[in-house]
């Protein structure tokens, strides 16, 4: 009897190689391929566009047949979810440096799906080749206690240990998903990371759910499937004992590896990358209540907290006749950078019920370049995740009568003024360490 498969037994894997159509074993590396530790709960869907065609017509015995016909293999469906993990490699250097805060590449790669997170809000290829890792992310601060690694979302010019990017990109870069899903493997091909939503849920860890696309989903078989469990572990299409998977944290260029997920080397030795505790956390907005009034900062608790970007991106998909058509292109649609927060009400000018009126008295339509918000996902003690929106737009905040009053507010991120035209919502900071 066929065996089953199991979810338990499950694991996903984004890289830049092309497996089904034909790459080597030792075309995958540490540099180019790496695991996501993903929680219960993924899906990935390949549905079909249908045509329906009936006739209908009068006599005492009509055609009354139907026919349904596939036009066209929509594009593929995937999400997933992952915890906020801090690598501590925070700081640009040379490759095959061991100094604080570093990595071998050079790179700068504070998050463990920092390759997720540049491949949603840059133009920049994660990777090129083997070994040829991209990062576009910077050191916030390279060394004391502000020591981090940031992300931004606009035109940036390469600095060491950083390359350029630029989030005014009119396609997504597309890479290759990878779900082995127990000892049956798929690969979404052309994948594009669509959208971002991190949860802070304070009796959670924090996690983000990734969400997009890709244009085809097919079982690796044959030959390259046996390249596939070569690198990712299983069994062999001949049978015989599993393969050990084979990660790599350390030598970033070891053929037929990738790099796991919940470690990083870090100043020269393989470190455990940490959890984030969204009970933690907390925020802080800026609001003025007229133009010409003084900034007034607003630092509160929170009771539940989310983040979201989307790059709201599109497929287009010949309508042939005759044929079952697939997508041949995608888009990016409008950026949409979002957030929301739930806090008790509090009493006083610059707590939560200030806030409130501060909002509700504001008679400006527009006031996001004179407001802005910091999201501390963690809190002010590392580890911590932050976004930073620097032109902020708050909606009415909304109260909740419950056993204790609260109230919440949605909020959207904007370009600020010196930005315009190039981005610039959000800048992302991480750090793992209060050193």
């Amino acid at each position: 009897m066929a065996s089953l498969n199991l979810q338990r037994n499950s694991e996903v894997f984004f890289s830049t190689v092309d497996i089904i159509n034909g790459a080597a074993l030792t075309a995958i590396t540490p540099s180019n391929t790496w695991k996501l530790e993903v929680l219960a709960g993924f899906a990935v869907t390949s549905s079909a566009a249908t045509q329906d065609i009936t006739s209908l017509e009068s006599g005492t015995s009509p055609d009354r047949s139907q026919q349904r016909f596939n036009t066209a293999i929509n594009p593929v469906d995937w999400n997933f979810q992952t915890y906020l993990r801090p690598t501590g490699a925070e700081v640009g250097g040379t490759a095959g440096g061991t100094g604080t805060g570093t990595n071998a590449s050079g790179n700068v790669k504070p998050i463990a799906d920092w390759f997720m997170w540049q491949s949603m809000v840059s133009n920049t290829q994660v990777a090129t080749g083997t070994t040829g890792e991209q990062s576009v992310w910077e050191t916030g601060r390279a060394s004391g206690a502000e020591r981090s690694g940031k992300l931004r979302t606009t035109t940036v010019a390469a600095t060491a240990g950083s390359h350029s990017t630029r989030s005014n990109f009119s396609t997504a870069t597309e890479n290759h998903l990878y779900f082995k899903l127990d000892n049956v493997v798929y690969q979404v091909s052309n994948a594009t990371v669509n959208q971002a939503t991190v949860d802070a849920g304070i009796e959670e860890i924090a996690t983000t759910t990734w969400a997009g696309f890709g244009t085809t989903l097919k079982e690796i078989t044959g030959s390259a499937r046996d390249v596939a469990i070569s690198a990712f572990g299983g069994i062999k299409n001949a049978g015989g004992a599993a393969i050990v998977a084979n990660s790599n944290a350390h030598a970033l260029s070891a053929v037929g590896s990738y790099h796991p997920y919940n470690q990083m080397n870090v100043a020269g030795s393989v470190a455990t990358n940490s959890f984030i505790k969204n009970r933690l956390s907390a925020i802080e907005f800026h609001h003025k209540a007229s133009a010409s009034a003084s900034d007034e900062k607003f630092t509160f608790p929170v009771t539940a907290l989310s983040f979201d970007y989307n790059n709201n991106i599109t497929y287009l998909t010949p309508e042939e006749l005759s044929a079952l058509n697939e997508p041949i292109g995608q888009f990016t649609g409008t950026r949409a950078v979002t957030g929301s927060a739930t806090m008790y009400l509090r009493t006083g000018d610059l707590q939560s019920a200030g806030f409130l009126r501060n909002i509700s008295e504001d008679s400006r339509t527009n006031s996001a370049q004179t407001s802005n918000a910091n999201l501390i996902i963690g809190g002010t003690t590392a580890p911590y995740v932050a976004f930073q929106l620097d032109a902020c737009q708050f909606e009415f905040p909304q109260i909740a009568t419950e056993d204790i009053i609260s109230m919440s507010v949605n909020f959207v991120g904007q370009e600020p003024t010196a930005s315009k035209g190039d981005g610039g919502e959000m800048t992302m900071f991480v750090k793992k360490t209060t050193s």
